[in-house]
């Protein structure tokens, strides 16, 4: 059966001072992703970066899409595969939804918590998963 993937990840940066170093990091990790990738893949060609001036209002989102076989069946090793990225990215908020031929679209959303994490004036520490929360629309995890 026919599954698409689709989402975003909003950047961390916003207005901070820092922001074109987020973005230049953020670019790095992407067009360091695989051009192919083992099932469930997380390629480099799945995703794509908003860029320029007008569409920065807020800052800069990267958006990610594919349309996949059955790609829920391995949700948690995508999920893993994921993390791992955001792990190694400078973000705010990752939504991600999975709109299946049976069950609709069930949607997931990271969100990172700024009084854990948060760019300042030094070296940017790396995230880590208790920085965030998890969110899933259908409780697919429960």
């Amino acid at each position: 059966m026919t599954t698409f993937i689709y989402g975003v990840i909003e950047e961390y940066g916003l207005n901070h001072h820092r922001k074109y170093e987020v973005y230049d990091h953020n670019e790095k990790i992407i067009s360091e992703l695989p051009t192919s990738d083992s099932w469930p893949p997380l390629s480099k060609e799945m995703f794509s970066i908003t860029k320029g001036e007008i569409l920065e209002y807020s800052g800069r989102i990267i958006h990610f899409g594919a349309c996949l076989k059955s790609v829920e069946y391995e949700w948690l090793e995508w999920k893993g595969k994921f993390e791992s990225l955001l792990k190694e990215m400078y973000w705010l908020q990752a939504h991600v939804h999975f709109k299946t031929e049976y069950t609709g679209v069930v949607s997931f959303e990271w969100r990172m918590d700024l009084n854990k994490w948060s760019i300042g004036s030094g070296q940017i520490d790396p995230i880590k998963e208790e920085y965030w929360e998890f969110e899933d629309s259908d409780n697919w995890e429960r």
